[in-house]
């Protein structure tokens, strides 16, 4: 869960276990990248749907209310 304070806040706030989920997979891509996997076709695959233009990442807030 990610809820944005203000707009003119940026920072985020996480669980603990959702801190420690991103911190585990962020070390398992760099793994992976030392390992090689930038040349693989399937790197190549994820790599070009995720700096596809079409493709748009959002994260919207949690509203305030909502519990």
């Amino acid at each position: 869960m990610a809820k944005r304070k203000t707009e003119l806040n940026q920072y985020i706030s996480l669980l603990e276990k959702d801190y420690l989920t991103l911190l585990e997979d962020h070390l398992t891509l760099r793994a992976l990248k030392l390992a090689g996997i930038e040349k693989m076709p399937i790197y190549k695959g994820i790599d070009s749907i995720i700096k596809d233009g079409r493709i748009e990442i959002h994260m919207k807030p949690i509203k305030g209310k909502y519990k």
